[in-house]
């Protein structure tokens, strides 16, 4: 009889501690009705009035803000649900027509930690008071239309760990200030108009993971202890005016997965140390530069490779030794285009690529053989250039085949295509149908 009263006791007891966890889960994960603090809507509000209307009105986010509601509901706003306070901003595309003002309502959301108006026609400077936000984490303004110099006090943003201004119109250096910014992980300023050397301040930050400046027109040698970056994982300074050598210590960051040169003024021989643990560069892009001399060997260590791009590389008329591109097996991408190399590129190499789809050799003497199969369908084919005579009978089968340019040859016959995806083929003066 006791035990029996005394289960029921011990039942009824969980059931009330479930009961009241299950309350206290209920009421603690309901946001209170009005979290928004009076200040934090002032001040979006005052943003908003600062960009008239468009005739895109509809896709503005801010189009949904209402004065007497809970700022922390409205579209593009995520508060602390602590304080209230708004943490994060993301108009991302929000048709926002006008200059960003020094005076900015923006600039009074001071804890904000992310923020981000890309793809916004802000045209005008951005404003030394972005440096006022010092809680930022998260910085987006790419395709913003922004010019001039960039505001020195970006280096107030000490928290800042992701900087994106892709697609502007900035000029002039980056400011030393930059090496404030000790956990920035994310740099990211590609096309735009940026000048000068690369900055010494970069090496400060040590945190950086990817480094983008594409398409700009910086200029000068590359450090020689680019190592000092030993978590970077992405870099790419292509189409740029760097000149000098390629830093050998660029290979020796042991998470570097993507390299990307491309369209420089770099020059001389390309001398790699040992390296000392194996590569996980997946990409190097080193094409459109003038580097010369012989094709080192130590790149047939960089087993994972799936993109590779040596185009206008001069050997200066010498002997290139093909066989060190049989190492890397996992190829999708190959461009040895205009090597300016006496030897013959020997279309079997590529036989046993299992996932080669890119290959571009114009302006090399190619030999393809009667009999040629390639385990990997071929998407896109550039042998323009390339001295052949006859039409390559293994692209008759490739039904893969999206992309071939075999201009500027000897072809005079007709050639049946099998490949309903081709879409872009160069001819010339030979004749080619598809089906």
């Amino acid at each position: 009889m006791h035990s029996c009263c005394a289960r029921k006791i011990i039942v009824w007891i969980l059931c009330l501690i479930f009961s009241l966890s299950h309350s206290i889960l209920v009421c603690g994960s309901s946001p209170p009705k009005h979290l928004c603090r009076q200040d934090q809507r002032d001040a979006l509000w005052e943003f908003k009035s600062e960009f008239p209307l468009s005739g895109m009105a509809a896709d503005e986010k801010t189009q949904t803000w209402r004065n007497n509601s809970d700022c922390c509901s409205w579209d593009g706003i995520t508060c602390d649900p602590k304080t209230g306070n708004v943490a994060e901003l993301n108009l991302w595309g929000s048709s926002l027509n006008g200059p960003l003002r020094s005076s900015s309502g923006l600039f009074k959301l001071q804890y904000l930690q992310s923020l981000n108006l890309g793809s916004n026609n802000l045209a005008g400077i951005l404003p030394d008071s972005i440096g006022d936000l010092k809680y930022l984490r998260v910085l987006g303004l790419s395709g913003c239309n922004l010019f001039g110099k960039l505001p020195s006090s970006l280096g107030n943003l000490s928290d800042l760990t992701v900087l994106e201004l892709d697609g502007n119109g900035f000029t002039g250096e980056l400011p030393v200030s930059i090496r404030n910014l000790k956990q920035l992980t994310k740099l990211l300023i590609a096309s735009s108009k940026l000048s000068g050397n690369f900055h010494q301040a970069l090496l400060n930050l040590t945190e950086l993971t990817a480094i983008n400046l594409v398409s700009n027109q910086l200029e000068g040698t590359l450090p020689s202890n680019m190592s000092t970056f030993s978590k970077l994982e992405y870099f790419n300074v292509g189409s740029n005016l760097f000149s000098g050598s390629v830093p050998s210590s660029l290979f020796m960051i042991p998470s570097l997965t993507y390299l990307n040169l491309e369209r420089n003024h770099f020059n001389s021989l390309l001398e790699i140390g040992n390296i000392s643990s194996p590569s996980k560069l997946q990409t190097l892009i080193l094409g459109g530069n003038r580097l010369s001399g012989p094709i080192p060997g130590f790149i047939s260590k960089l087993v994972e490779l799936s993109s590779l791009d040596l185009s206008f590389w001069d050997t200066l008329r010498g002997d290139v030794d093909f066989s060190i591109f049989l190492h890397l097996k996992s190829l999708a991408s190959l461009d040895i285009s205009t090597l300016n190399t006496r030897s013959i590129v020997d279309m079997s190499l590529f036989s046993h690529f299992e996932s080669l789809s890119i290959l571009s050799l114009s302006r090399n003497t190619v030999k393809f053989s009667s009999t040629l199969h390639l385990v990997s369908p071929i998407g896109s084919l550039a042998v323009a250039s390339c001295n052949i005579s006859e039409f390559p009978k293994f692209l008759r089968t490739q039904t893969s085949l999206f992309n071939l340019d075999i201009s500027q040859n000897q072809i005079n016959t007709s050639v049946v295509m099998e490949s309903p995806r081709i879409s872009v083929c160069r001819l010339f003066s030979e004749f080619i149908y598809w089906f």
